[in-house]
Protein backbone atom coordinates (compact mmCIF):
# COMPACT_ATOMS: atom_id res chain seq x y z
CA UNK A 1 0.00 0.00 0.00
CA UNK A 2 2.94 2.48 1.18
CA UNK A 3 4.56 1.53 -2.59
CA UNK A 4 0.92 2.33 -4.16
CA UNK A 5 0.02 5.77 -2.47
CA UNK A 6 3.69 6.99 -3.53
CA UNK A 7 2.90 6.17 -6.91
CA UNK A 8 -0.14 8.44 -6.95
CA UNK A 9 1.43 10.97 -4.96
CA UNK A 10 4.31 11.25 -7.81
CA UNK A 11 1.84 11.05 -10.65
CA UNK A 12 -0.24 13.92 -8.95
CA UNK A 13 2.91 16.00 -8.91
CA UNK A 14 3.49 15.20 -12.44
CA UNK A 15 0.44 15.85 -13.83
CA UNK A 16 0.73 19.23 -11.57
CA UNK A 17 3.87 20.31 -12.81
CA UNK A 18 2.64 19.95 -16.66
CA UNK A 19 -0.09 21.81 -15.91
CA UNK A 20 1.64 24.67 -14.55
CA UNK A 21 4.26 24.80 -17.28
CA UNK A 22 1.82 24.78 -20.33
CA UNK A 23 -0.78 27.66 -18.54
CA UNK A 24 2.30 29.44 -17.26
CA UNK A 25 3.60 29.32 -20.83
CA UNK A 26 -0.19 30.36 -22.24
CA UNK A 27 -0.46 33.25 -19.88
CA UNK A 28 2.91 34.55 -20.44
CA UNK A 29 2.46 34.66 -24.35
CA UNK A 30 -1.34 36.06 -24.06
CA UNK A 31 0.67 38.92 -21.91
CA UNK A 32 3.72 39.31 -24.48
CA UNK A 33 2.07 38.53 -28.10
CA UNK A 34 -0.60 40.01 -29.81
CA UNK A 35 -3.22 37.59 -31.04
CA UNK A 36 -3.35 39.52 -33.83
CA UNK A 37 -5.87 41.10 -36.70
CA UNK A 38 -8.60 39.21 -38.52
CA UNK A 39 -6.74 37.97 -41.67
CA UNK A 40 -3.44 38.19 -41.26
CA UNK A 41 -3.52 34.37 -40.91
CA UNK A 42 -1.99 34.47 -37.13
CA UNK A 43 -4.26 31.58 -36.59
CA UNK A 44 -3.14 29.49 -38.95
CA UNK A 45 0.24 29.91 -38.55
CA UNK A 46 0.42 29.09 -34.89
CA UNK A 47 -1.80 26.08 -35.86
CA UNK A 48 1.07 25.38 -38.94
CA UNK A 49 3.65 25.25 -36.08
CA UNK A 50 2.06 23.78 -33.07
CA UNK A 51 1.27 20.53 -34.82
CA UNK A 52 5.09 20.62 -36.03
CA UNK A 53 6.55 21.01 -32.87
CA UNK A 54 3.95 18.36 -31.33
CA UNK A 55 5.04 16.22 -33.96
CA UNK A 56 8.68 16.10 -32.90
CA UNK A 57 7.76 16.27 -29.22
CA UNK A 58 5.44 13.06 -29.70
CA UNK A 59 8.09 11.27 -31.24
CA UNK A 60 10.68 11.94 -29.02
CA UNK A 61 8.21 11.02 -25.80
CA UNK A 62 7.23 7.98 -28.02
CA UNK A 63 10.44 6.33 -28.51
CA UNK A 64 11.84 7.18 -24.71
CA UNK A 65 8.45 5.19 -23.48
CA UNK A 66 9.02 2.36 -25.81
CA UNK A 67 12.27 2.15 -24.57
CA UNK A 68 11.83 2.29 -21.17
CA UNK A 69 8.89 -0.04 -21.42
CA UNK A 70 11.13 -2.88 -23.06
CA UNK A 71 13.61 -2.61 -20.67
CA UNK A 72 11.30 -2.65 -18.15
CA UNK A 73 9.64 -6.02 -19.20
CA UNK A 74 13.26 -7.26 -20.17
CA UNK A 75 14.53 -6.78 -16.33
CA UNK A 76 10.60 -8.82 -15.48
CA UNK A 77 11.80 -11.61 -17.94
CA UNK A 78 15.55 -11.53 -16.63
CA UNK A 79 14.07 -12.04 -13.18
CA UNK A 80 12.25 -15.38 -14.06
CA UNK A 81 14.69 -16.63 -16.12
CA UNK A 82 17.32 -16.24 -13.16
CA UNK A 83 15.27 -17.42 -10.75
CA UNK A 84 14.62 -20.83 -12.94
CA UNK A 85 19.13 -20.96 -13.43
CA UNK A 86 18.93 -20.70 -9.93
CA UNK A 87 16.28 -23.54 -9.30
CA UNK A 88 18.06 -25.35 -12.12
CA UNK A 89 21.22 -25.65 -10.18
CA UNK A 90 19.56 -26.09 -6.89
CA UNK A 91 17.71 -29.31 -7.95
CA UNK A 92 21.19 -30.75 -10.76
CA UNK A 93 23.18 -30.35 -7.22
CA UNK A 94 21.07 -32.40 -5.39
CA UNK A 95 20.90 -34.94 -8.17
CA UNK A 96 24.52 -34.96 -8.33
CA UNK A 97 24.62 -35.82 -4.62
CA UNK A 98 27.70 -36.30 -2.26
CA UNK A 99 29.17 -33.44 -0.48
CA UNK A 100 28.45 -30.81 -2.96
CA UNK A 101 24.40 -31.00 -1.98
CA UNK A 102 24.50 -29.16 0.93
CA UNK A 103 27.08 -26.10 0.46
CA UNK A 104 26.23 -25.42 -2.80
CA UNK A 105 22.39 -25.45 -1.84
CA UNK A 106 23.04 -23.42 0.98
CA UNK A 107 24.76 -20.93 -0.95
CA UNK A 108 22.08 -20.35 -3.08
CA UNK A 109 19.58 -20.05 -0.57
CA UNK A 110 21.62 -16.97 1.33
CA UNK A 111 22.27 -15.65 -2.19
CA UNK A 112 19.09 -15.15 -2.59
CA UNK A 113 18.02 -13.44 1.21
CA UNK A 114 20.91 -10.97 0.06
CA UNK A 115 19.64 -9.80 -2.72
CA UNK A 116 15.89 -9.40 -1.57
CA UNK A 117 16.85 -7.92 1.40
CA UNK A 118 19.56 -6.05 0.49
CA UNK A 119 20.50 -5.84 -3.28
CA UNK A 120 17.33 -4.77 -4.03
CA UNK A 121 17.27 -1.63 -2.01
CA UNK A 122 20.51 -0.68 -3.11
CA UNK A 123 19.73 -1.00 -6.53
CA UNK A 124 16.44 1.22 -5.72
CA UNK A 125 19.09 4.10 -4.64
CA UNK A 126 21.89 3.44 -7.67
CA UNK A 127 23.96 1.54 -5.51
CA UNK A 128 24.87 -0.84 -7.49
CA UNK A 129 25.31 -4.81 -6.85
CA UNK A 130 25.83 -6.12 -3.04
CA UNK A 131 29.26 -7.52 -2.92
CA UNK A 132 27.77 -10.25 -0.22
CA UNK A 133 25.55 -11.37 -2.70
CA UNK A 134 28.10 -12.07 -5.25
CA UNK A 135 30.51 -13.49 -2.91
CA UNK A 136 27.60 -16.19 -1.85
CA UNK A 137 27.64 -16.51 -5.59
CA UNK A 138 31.32 -16.73 -6.28
CA UNK A 139 31.39 -19.18 -3.46
CA UNK A 140 28.67 -21.85 -5.11
CA UNK A 141 30.34 -20.78 -8.84
CA UNK A 142 34.17 -22.15 -6.64
CA UNK A 143 32.63 -25.36 -5.45
CA UNK A 144 30.93 -26.29 -9.02
CA UNK A 145 34.52 -25.59 -10.49
CA UNK A 146 35.60 -28.34 -8.30
CA UNK A 147 34.08 -30.43 -9.36
CA UNK A 148 35.68 -34.03 -10.29
CA UNK A 149 32.70 -36.48 -11.92
CA UNK A 150 33.31 -39.63 -12.49
CA UNK A 151 30.24 -40.46 -14.36
CA UNK A 152 28.55 -39.72 -17.68
CA UNK A 153 25.74 -38.24 -15.67
CA UNK A 154 27.95 -36.35 -12.93
CA UNK A 155 30.12 -34.50 -15.79
CA UNK A 156 26.40 -33.59 -17.70
CA UNK A 157 25.31 -32.53 -14.60
CA UNK A 158 28.21 -30.50 -13.80
CA UNK A 159 28.79 -29.01 -17.08
CA UNK A 160 24.90 -27.67 -16.66
CA UNK A 161 25.40 -26.62 -13.31
CA UNK A 162 28.40 -24.35 -14.36
CA UNK A 163 26.46 -23.14 -17.30
CA UNK A 164 23.47 -22.16 -15.64
CA UNK A 165 25.53 -20.32 -12.53
CA UNK A 166 27.24 -18.13 -15.29
CA UNK A 167 24.16 -16.92 -16.03
CA UNK A 168 22.95 -15.99 -12.99
CA UNK A 169 26.11 -13.59 -13.02
CA UNK A 170 25.28 -12.22 -16.43
CA UNK A 171 21.81 -11.27 -15.29
CA UNK A 172 23.29 -9.58 -12.35
CA UNK A 173 24.72 -7.67 -14.60
CA UNK A 174 21.94 -6.24 -17.06
CA UNK A 175 20.30 -5.82 -13.40
CA UNK A 176 23.13 -3.45 -12.28
CA UNK A 177 23.56 -1.87 -15.89
CA UNK A 178 19.49 -0.93 -15.85
CA UNK A 179 18.96 0.40 -12.56
CA UNK A 180 22.52 2.90 -12.53
CA UNK A 181 21.00 3.96 -16.10
CA UNK A 182 18.59 6.72 -15.72
CA UNK A 183 17.78 9.71 -16.99
CA UNK A 184 19.94 13.34 -17.78
CA UNK A 185 18.68 17.09 -18.69
CA UNK A 186 19.23 15.09 -22.45
CA UNK A 187 15.87 14.21 -22.00
CA UNK A 188 14.20 15.92 -19.32
CA UNK A 189 15.38 19.40 -20.80
CA UNK A 190 13.64 18.70 -24.51
CA UNK A 191 10.98 16.98 -22.79
CA UNK A 192 9.97 19.98 -20.68
CA UNK A 193 11.04 22.37 -23.47
CA UNK A 194 8.45 20.77 -26.00
CA UNK A 195 5.79 20.94 -23.62
CA UNK A 196 6.77 24.72 -23.10
CA UNK A 197 6.80 25.17 -27.11
CA UNK A 198 3.46 23.09 -27.58
CA UNK A 199 1.53 25.48 -25.34
CA UNK A 200 2.99 28.99 -26.33
CA UNK A 201 0.87 28.54 -29.93
CA UNK A 202 -2.47 28.49 -28.03
CA UNK A 203 -2.06 32.34 -26.83
CA UNK A 204 -4.25 33.45 -29.77
CA UNK A 205 -7.24 31.68 -28.25
CA UNK A 206 -9.06 33.48 -25.56
CA UNK A 207 -8.96 32.10 -22.37
CA UNK A 208 -12.50 30.91 -22.43
CA UNK A 209 -13.75 27.67 -20.29
CA UNK A 210 -13.63 25.63 -23.49
CA UNK A 211 -10.28 26.47 -24.02
CA UNK A 212 -8.65 26.30 -20.54
CA UNK A 213 -10.46 23.26 -20.64
CA UNK A 214 -8.90 21.92 -23.09
CA UNK A 215 -5.52 23.06 -22.57
CA UNK A 216 -5.90 21.15 -19.13
CA UNK A 217 -6.46 17.59 -21.31
CA UNK A 218 -3.22 18.38 -23.26
CA UNK A 219 -0.88 19.37 -19.67
CA UNK A 220 -2.46 16.66 -18.13
CA UNK A 221 -2.10 13.88 -20.15
CA UNK A 222 1.39 15.43 -20.88
CA UNK A 223 2.10 14.62 -17.20
CA UNK A 224 1.06 11.18 -17.33
CA UNK A 225 2.93 10.44 -20.27
CA UNK A 226 6.21 11.82 -18.17
CA UNK A 227 5.36 10.25 -15.32
CA UNK A 228 5.08 6.69 -16.63
CA UNK A 229 8.84 7.29 -18.16
CA UNK A 230 10.30 7.94 -15.06
CA UNK A 231 8.34 5.42 -13.38
CA UNK A 232 9.72 2.92 -15.80
CA UNK A 233 13.36 4.21 -15.73
CA UNK A 234 14.11 2.54 -12.74
CA UNK A 235 12.21 -1.08 -11.91
CA UNK A 236 13.70 -1.00 -8.40
CA UNK A 237 13.01 2.15 -7.05
CA UNK A 238 9.11 4.00 -6.60
CA UNK A 239 7.02 4.28 -8.34
CA UNK A 240 7.54 1.69 -10.57
CA UNK A 241 9.32 -0.43 -8.43
CA UNK A 242 9.14 -4.15 -9.53
CA UNK A 243 9.22 -6.51 -6.90
CA UNK A 244 11.53 -9.78 -6.84
CA UNK A 245 8.51 -12.01 -6.88
CA UNK A 246 10.31 -15.21 -8.88
CA UNK A 247 12.85 -14.73 -6.04
CA UNK A 248 10.54 -14.62 -3.06
CA UNK A 249 8.61 -17.34 -4.93
CA UNK A 250 11.83 -20.22 -4.62
CA UNK A 251 12.43 -18.57 -0.80
CA UNK A 252 8.86 -19.72 -0.25
CA UNK A 253 9.38 -23.32 -1.66
CA UNK A 254 12.41 -25.89 -1.04
CA UNK A 255 15.27 -23.20 -1.38
CA UNK A 256 13.93 -22.04 1.52
CA UNK A 257 14.14 -24.65 3.63
CA UNK A 258 18.00 -24.82 2.90
CA UNK A 259 18.97 -21.63 4.61
CA UNK A 260 20.99 -22.72 8.01
CA UNK A 261 18.83 -21.94 11.35
CA UNK A 262 20.33 -18.27 12.89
Amino acid sequence: MPGFIISIITGILFVTGALAVVFSCYALARRVLAPGAEGDRTHDAAGTIAVRIAALHGLILALVYAQELDDYKGIRNNLMEESVAIADVYNDAGRYGGPLVVPVQEGLARYLMLVVGEEWEMLGHRKGLSSKAWAEWDGVYDRLLDLTPATDRQRYLAERMRNRITEVARFRQIREQTAGGGFSGLFWGPALIGLALLAIPFYVYRPTRTHLFLLSIFGAYSGVILFFIFAFSNPFEQPGKLEPRPFLNLLEGDIGKSLPPD
